[in-house]
């Protein structure tokens, strides 16, 4: 197990509402997102991910990979948090590429997704 050395709690409000992110640094500066707006997560940060807000049931995690291999998109990994059985979860994905044009909008569609969104973090 590598030692934890430090955190980083980011939050912010806007017209879109108020989202946090929490963050903790391990031995040999490896980073894990922790938390996202109060769920438990387990991610290392990506170039390209995206992010859903979603109800927890069952077919939601295959429509959305079904729906992204549609458009040649390649998950490099997934991670899933929850706070209770069913209730509401995040799902973060950490994808080789950019999502093409429209599938956002697409995957807003699918049955139990409240929200999706994608991050692009700079090197």
């Amino acid at each position: 197990m590598k030692d934890y050395t430090g955190s980083l709690h980011l939050s912010a409000k806007g017209s879109l509402g108020e989202h946090s992110v929490t963050g903790s640094i391990l031995g040999d500066d490896e980073i894990r997102i922790t938390n996202i707006d109060d769920f438990p997560i387990n991610v290392p940060p990506n170039r390209h991910m995206l992010f859903t807000l979603h109800r927890d049931m069952p077919g939601i995690i295959g429509n959305i990979g079904s729906l992204l291999g549609s458009f040649n998109v390649n998950i490099a990994s997934m991670q899933v948090g929850r706070k209770i059985v069913r209730g509401d979860a995040v799902m973060v994905l950490s994808i080789d590429d950019p999502l093409p044009d429209g599938i956002l909008e697409e995957i807003l569609k699918v049955s139990g997704i409240r929200d999706a969104y994608t991050v692009t973090l700079s090197t």
